[in-house]
């Protein structure tokens, strides 16, 4: 499901090519601003109340939740539809024509988001995964029919790019009756919101915050980077041609371990928040250790590959090696990222959510001191190091919360420690081999295969120092299948 996106990634960056998947970048990292609002903190919250319920068996409380949600969501989708256009000229001005158009082609996203988010949430709540991955699915599939259909009969690069803005917005909308389908066919309800619209609007506002901050960020960089690239001798194509690559190309790659993840979380954090009704301390201990422990292995297993095989795999996957040289460059961020993606969720399952957003506004700082002052010295590497200083400091401040929660010390040192010595050599190995077949096979067996040993000899070195147990890493890996076993047998039946 996951993959489908990413590939769709490598479809926008060969048809589009540098700078119209630039602008498209752009595009989105406004409309991520407005579709934050709606599509962050209110599914989040209703899956986390949903769980809750799921123990008690309470589906009234579910039902005045999840409208609670979709009264707050739908009101925030028409006041900002109403703001966008408000705000044309302004963003014309800061941007483009073309990118405005493309904005135009993604905003009935926010609205069509704001209804799917309150039912995904609860489906995620009472761990209808399956019905989600459908859900998931049919978006991800209708999205990239279209971008064949349209993207490949566009006539020029910028036009290909409007037509992605459009194909978004028409997955979205195949996305949100799926959800509602299920939805009501689960046996869940609508009831009047009553005290619950205070509850989830108490509830989803730090998440939203913690999120809107993070998106706001977003089309801050794609202002600021180009314009101090321009000031540091880049022509305005160059400038936007580098954003595109390095936003288009080479951070969907080091996002990828979050394929994983996000869905190990949307399995754990259900769990979670129901062993904090139940109080099972004990419980959430194990259950947290081994979702960070987890999170670290994943992450480290694509560290070695990108480290060494990096500037192959941006020429085989989007024919450009510089995305492959940032790439190599930039893999140990995979690390922070993930820490950082897994322990806010954890700290807003348990309740923690205001804490959690103060950690990221704190590790934001560094994030526009880098790239304001750094890209006249470094040029587009300040994002890179932006990026990094940015996740380091507020996955580990919520490392630190966690263990005072739990009352323990040090959950991630030693393996972070161990696993950072074993993708070095790793590593070198899976860059001796790729050099090493580059004249005897085809670029892609070429790098499958020093991948797949390089991946072998991280595994190896971790198993026989124990860092990971490999029955533990199969039964956090069991945990997903489980989950969509038990589902497709009730279905069954």
């Amino acid at each position: 499901m996951r993959a489908i996106g990413f590939f769709m990634r490598i479809v926008l960056s060969r048809v589009l090519g540098a700078e119209a998947l630039g602008t498209y970048q752009i595009a989105q990292s406004f409309f991520y601003v407005l579709v934050t609002i709606v599509a962050s903190g209110l599914p989040s919250t209703i899956s986390h109340l949903s769980a809750r319920y799921k123990v008690t068996n309470d589906k009234e409380m579910e039902g005045r939740a999840v409208s609670s949600s979709l009264i707050i969501g739908i009101s925030c989708a028409i006041v900002l539809e109403i703001i966008l256009f408000l705000a044309k000229d302004l963003i014309i001005n800061a941007t483009t024509t073309e990118c405005f158009t493309i904005i135009l082609c993604l905003s009935p996203s926010i609205l069509i988001t704001a209804i799917y988010g309150s039912f995904r949430g609860a489906l995620w709540g009472r761990k209808k995964h399956i019905q989600n991955c459908i859900s998931e699915i049919g978006e991800q599939a209708t999205r990239l029919i279209l971008f064949f259909v349209l993207l490949t009969t566009a006539p020029t690069p910028m036009v290909g790019a409007i037509r992605a803005g459009l194909s978004y917005t028409i997955s979205c909308l195949v996305s949100m009756f799926i959800s509602i389908i299920f939805y009501f066919k689960s046996g869940s309800v609508l009831r009047k919101p009553g005290a619950e619209f205070k509850k989830v609007l108490k509830q989803s506002l730090p998440i939203t915050l913690l999120h809107l901050v993070s998106s706001i960020v977003q089309p801050v960089i794609s202002i600021i980077i180009p314009y101090e690239l321009q000031c540091a001798g880049y022509t305005e194509a160059q400038a936007i041609g580098l954003f595109g690559i390095i936003t288009g190309m080479t951070l969907p790659l080091l996002t990828l371990p979050d394929t994983l993840i996000g869905s190990y979380s949307t399995a754990l954090i259900p769990e979670i928040s129901a062993n904090v009704v139940k109080n099972d301390k004990d419980e959430l201990k194990t259950q947290i250790k081994s979702a960070i422990t987890f999170t670290l292995f994943i992450c480290f297993c694509f560290v070695p590959i990108y480290l060494g095989l990096g500037e192959e795999i941006g020429t085989f996957l989007f024919n450009n090696t510089t995305s492959g040289y940032l790439l190599a460059k930039a893999a140990f961020l995979i690390i922070p990222m993930g820490i950082n993606n897994i322990t806010q969720n954890i700290l807003n399952s348990l309740n923690m959510e205001f804490k959690s957003f103060k950690n990221y506004v704190l590790g934001s700082v560094f994030m526009f001191l880098s790239i304001i002052f750094l890209p006249k010295y470094i040029g587009v590497d300040a994002l890179i190091v932006g990026m990094g200083s940015s996740v380091i400091i507020s996955s580990l401040l919520n490392i630190l919360m966690i263990e005072k929660y739990l009352k323990i010390k040090y959950i991630i040192i030693k393996p972070l420690f161990l696993m950072s010595i074993f993708a070095i050599p790793s590593s070198m190995l899976g860059n001796f081999l790729s050099g090493t077949l580059k004249c005897l096979v085809p670029q892609f067996f070429q790098i499958a295969i020093s991948a797949i040993v390089s991946l072998i000899s991280f595994v190896i070195l971790c198993a026989i120092f124990d860092v990971i147990s490999i029955s533990t890493l199969f039964v956090s890996i069991k945990k997903l299948k489980k989950i969509k076993v038990m589902k497709k047998n009730k279905k069954i039946k």
